[in-house]
Parts: C-alpha cells; sequence; structure tokens
C-alpha cells in the first residue's frame, strides 16, 4: 500500500501560525499578564501623552489651517442651507 500527501508551503505556514497564535493566547492568559500590561501602560502613559501633546503645540498652524478649513466648510453649508430656504 502506498500513500501519498502533497503539502503546499502555504499549508505549512499556516498551520505554523496557528500554533503561533495559540501560544501567544496561552501566554496572554496567564495569571499576572493583565496586571503587567495595566503597569506598563501606566509606566509609558505620561510619557506618550507628552509627546502626543508636544506634536499638537508644534503642529500649530497646520492644526488652525484644519479648523479653518472645517469652520468655512461648516459656514458654506450653513449658508447654502439658508439661501435653499429663502428660496
Amino acid at each position: 500500500m502506498k500513500l501519498e500527501i502533497e503539502i503546499t508551503e502555504e499549508e505549512i505556514k499556516s498551520a505554523i501560525e496557528r500554533k503561533v497564535r495559540t501560544a501567544v493566547a496561552d501566554q496572554t492568559n496567564q495569571w499576572g499578564v493583565d496586571s503587567y500590561i495595566k503597569d506598563e501602560v501606566k509606566k509609558h502613559w505620561k510619557e506618550a501623552v507628552d509627546k502626543l501633546i508636544v506634536e499638537a503645540i508644534n503642529d500649530g498652524p497646520r492644526l488652525r489651517e484644519k479648523i479653518m478649513a472645517a469652520l468655512e466648510a461648516k459656514l458654506k453649508a450653513q449658508l447654502t442651507a439658508v439661501i435653499k430656504a429663502a428660496a
């Protein structure tokens, strides 16, 4: 009796990926992982928020342009609506 099975490289890759996903899921389900993640978020929170604030401040002119464009579009839409309603 002769048995031949062809397994593609994609099937092997898929099987390995499933094993890796399972291993990662098992690792994240271990006791203490939630508290570790929360501690790491707390540790880096201030730095991340400060970085976002500095980026927003340094990007002031572009941010101002975006706000002005949004306000202009909103005012144009309101003016168009008033004109249509009056007609």
